[in-house]
């Protein structure tokens, strides 16, 4: 039933993220998720929360799941919950400075805890399967790309869905699927 439930809220995720780009461009800095939180406030709360509880409630249950018993896990968790509330509390308006700058660091909090928090759990299960070992190194690939779009374009929808998008995929097939398990192949 648990499983039911996330995958459930991290398709609801998915979905309501890819209605919710199309308030804005993909590819500028005018359609930044933030940005069209300005125009979409209610939208953006929603989507912040849906984001927020379909990737760490697929992450808490992927932890154990594979039985990775670090306590990082809840403070990253906690963590990326302050960053989250300030990204979705906080205008991305240049008038608020003070404001701006909140939504920024909660933004910047929650990207980097989440990020962590998702790249620690495929790299603690690396040596598990061929299928961690090959997500861990495609989740690296997706976060330094991310960042160095990020610095180069600044923020756009794109960028930043990207691996939001890609998490609220992959946590919940980790936590359905056995495609992460290896096959057990007998001794001839």
């Amino acid at each position: 039933m648990k499983k039911t439930i996330l995958t459930v809220v991290s398709a609801s995720a998915v979905l309501f993220t890819l209605w919710y780009m199309q308030f804005g461009s993909l590819t500028e800095n005018s359609g930044a998720l933030s940005k069209t939180g300005l125009s979409h406030p209610l939208y953006f709360a929603i989507w912040g929360t849906l984001v927020f509880f379909g990737i760490y409630g697929n992450l808490l249950y992927s932890y154990k799941k594979t039985n990775i018993n670090y306590k990082f896990k809840y403070l990253l968790c906690a963590v990326s919950a302050i960053g989250m509330i300030l990204t979705v509390c906080c205008d991305f308006d240049y008038a608020k400075p003070a404001e701006y700058l909140l939504h920024c660091c909660g933004a910047l909090i929650f990207s980097a805890a989440t990020g962590t928090c998702v790249f620690l759990l495929f790299l603690l299960n690396y040596k598990k399967s061929r299928m961690f070992a090959v997500f861990t190194y495609i989740i690296g690939l997706i976060l330094v790309a991310d960042f160095i779009l990020l610095l180069i374009f600044k923020e756009n929808a794109l960028i930043e869905a990207v691996p939001v998008l890609f998490a609220l995929i992959i946590l919940p097939v980790l936590n359905v699927t056995n495609l992460f398990k290896e096959k057990e192949y007998a001794s001839r």
